[in-house]
């Protein structure tokens, strides 16, 4: 092979060798360049930018851990789903809060748990305001009935009954 290479050479002018060496002399590095250190340059800069994303997220996850450790485990028990109902007295309580104590006609214990009540021309976003809280006092609304009592004011009948 390097015979065959002398014997192409020693055909040339001194010039066309010299241009030929120049032409590998230039070739190759560039060649090197472009074929093997680019890449290794483009390889080295996405390495490192997923390693700070790695170590951001691992930052995230060590704050987080308290909330982790709160997460329930499978198969154990968790805290109750649902707060105990609080019965008329509690529920005389919000409605005072809510200032609809003054529309109350009845308020009464009922079978199984439950409360009714009725209330007399009274605010309907109040009501309804005020309906939202069910949950949070341990009852859901077994039945409602609204009559308009006015403009923007309704008379009310319901059944609030124990979450399960």
């Amino acid at each position: 092979m390097i015979a065959a290479l002398a014997h192409l050479l020693a055909g040339r002018s001194p010039r066309e060798r010299g241009l030929l060496a120049l032409l590998v002399l230039l070739a190759l590095p560039v060649a090197f360049v472009g074929l093997v250190a680019l890449p290794l340059i483009d390889a080295r800069a996405a390495a490192r930018a997923d390693l700070e994303t790695a170590q951001a997220e691992n930052l995230w996850y060590r704050a987080r851990q308290s909330q982790i450790a709160a997460l329930p485990v499978a198969g154990e028990p968790g805290p109750a789903a649902h707060p105990a109902p609080i019965g008329p007295g509690g529920i005389e309580g919000r409605l005072i809060d809510a200032g609809l104590r003054p529309a109350v006609r009845l308020l009464q214990n009922a079978p199984g748990g439950a409360v009714s009540i009725e209330l007399g021309a009274v605010p309907f976003d109040a009501l309804m305001a005020w309906l939202d809280q069910a949950a949070p006092m341990g009852y859901a609304i077994g039945t409602l009935g609204l009559t308009r009592a006015g403009p923007g004011l309704v008379d009310a009948a319901l059944t609030l009954e124990p979450l399960p």
